[in-house]
């Protein structure tokens, strides 16, 4: 797990999990020295969908899900500094002013009146797949909770959810089956993942893959991969990856399906679209395997090496 999210506190308070949620949330620091901090850093880790059904549209207009969601050590940083007024500045990619940070800021500075000066060094790259945004705006109000300490753990979730669907898987982390549009998180024990993830140049809009999206679709076998990562099996785990999205996604950017094939070339026992895409990764058996085929692929867009956390 990650440093950013620290250790529990002996003091610590326990509020109630809110009850769409179907296991207990994390305790978030209440560190007792926060009024002595005036800037903090706190990562975003990236996440993969080990698999990804598509239930049903629903009349909402949203669509029902079925997920297996894994946090990766691929991540953003964010410096987090006290302040009155909110004010977020990027390096490493093109920030839009209107961003996933700068909202979980504004809802958190509506709801406590604490503002924040955000600086984010941006290394998940966008419409992949990868939670980039959402991972950024879970760090925000994680941050800002380890900042000021005055949000309970249900309120956070209550932001997280108005501000995109992944954010909060982002703010639990770790494995997770999600399932609704993704806020229904049933946390579940992870097992040693080491991947290479790849990205060509051409993004994926999720919108106008959704709205394109014709169903039904074949689904995953989850429990199966669930049984698998409980069993520890890796062969059983390779053969459950499924991404419903990633057949449509292919037809709007070829280039996904090349890196898939590329992939498997390389040595991975599996390869598969994250979420709307277009990142791949391939599943591979050591860390050493995944590092030697990334850096076999360095002429990609983007590739990196990464494990589960």
């Amino acid at each position: 797990m990650s440093a950013g999210r620290g250790r529990r506190a002996a003091h610590a308070r326990r509020a109630p999990p809110p009850p769409r949620f179907c296991a207990p949330l994390p305790s978030f620091p209440r560190f007792c020295y926060t009024a002595l901090m005036n800037s903090i850093q706190q990562r975003a880790y990236a996440k993969l969908n080990l698999t990804l059904g598509v239930r049903c549209k629903r009349a909402d207009g949203y669509h029902e899900l079925d997920m297996l969601m894994q946090q990766i050590d691929l991540c953003d940083t964010l410096t987090v500094s006290r302040a009155t007024d909110v004010a977020v500045t990027g390096s490493g990619m093109l920030l839009p002013f209107d961003n996933s940070i700068r909202a979980a800021a504004n809802y958190y500075r509506a709801l406590t009146g604490r503002g924040a000066h955000i600086h984010v060094a941006k290394r998940i790259p966008a419409e992949a797949g990868l939670a980039g945004g959402s991972a950024d705006a879970a760090a925000t109000l994680l941050a800002l909770d380890r900042l000021y300490g005055e949000v309970g753990r249900a309120s956070l979730f209550d932001i997280a959810l108005k501000i995109g669907a992944d954010v909060p898987f982002c703010l639990q982390g770790g494995l997770c089956r999600a399932e609704g549009v993704g806020e229904r998180l049933t946390p579940l024990r992870g097992m040693p993942l080491h991947v290479v993830v790849a990205k060509p140049v051409q993004g994926v809009s999720t919108g106008a893959l959704f709205r394109a999206l014709k169903l039904p679709r074949q689904m995953p076998d989850t429990a199966g991969a669930m049984r698998a990562i409980a069993a520890g099996d890796l062969p059983a785990l390779a053969g459950c990856l499924f991404n419903a999205l990633e057949e449509p996604a292919i037809a709007l950017v070829p280039e996904i399906g090349a890196l898939k094939a590329r992939l498997l070339a390389e040595g991975a026992l599996s390869a598969c679209m994250t979420g709307s895409g277009s990142a791949v990764f391939g599943l591979f058996e050591t860390r050493a395997d995944a590092e030697a085929a990334a850096s076999r692929m360095a002429d990609l867009h983007f590739v990196c090496a990464a494990e589960s956390i």
